[in-house]
């Protein structure tokens, strides 16, 4: 994944497709509508940063042709012969990894650090239940860890591990 540049909006403008994308693979797309399989979108223009959905996955929009051409975004970024100035194209891409590319990839981040934290919790929690099921067959072997370590198909250095790990988990466990 890298910024785009005034040079990717330029030739994103010159190649006549109607949206600029940036795909699930964190590359830049020319797509025309014909390619949409689904968007959020209702009246049949995307705006800037709604996701679309093609055959080859979710895409980012990230510029719509007519934006350009209708001068809404850049009242002066066409010059005369109707080509795309370059600084109004540089401006455009700092805007669009400013606003949208990177707000994009943080919300990411983010969703990913929440998603690690639950499953991190969910691990810890297996953990513990895993120990103390180890610990109640080590009982019922009549502590003998070995034996349990036999049954279980681990060594006993692995049981004593996890029975060590049940004591201390009981030990801080609130009366």
């Amino acid at each position: 994944m890298r910024p785009i540049t005034g040079t990717d909006v330029t030739d994103f403008y010159s190649s006549r497709y109607d949206l600029l994308v940036l795909t699930a693979a964190g590359e830049f797309d020319h797509i025309d509508y014909t390619d949409v399989t689904s968007s959020s979108y209702d009246d049949g223009r995307a705006t800037a940063y709604d996701y679309v959905t093609t055959e080859e996955g979710e895409a980012q929009v990230l510029l719509e042709r007519s934006t350009i051409e209708e001068g809404e975004w850049f009242p002066n970024a066409l010059n005369d012969n109707g080509d795309l100035d370059p600084a109004a194209a540089n401006d455009m891409a700092a805007i669009i990894n400013n606003d949208g590319i990177l707000p994009s990839l943080a919300s990411k981040a983010i969703q990913a650090g929440e998603d690690w934290k639950k499953d991190d919790k969910a691990a810890q929690e297996s953990a513990v239940r895993r120990a103390a099921a180890v610990t109640e067959i080590v009982a019922f072997c009549g502590g003998n860890q070995s034996q349990a370590g036999r049954v279980l198909g681990l060594d006993q250095s692995t049981v004593n591990k996890l029975v060590t790990k049940h004591r201390r988990a009981a030990a801080s466990m609130p009366a």
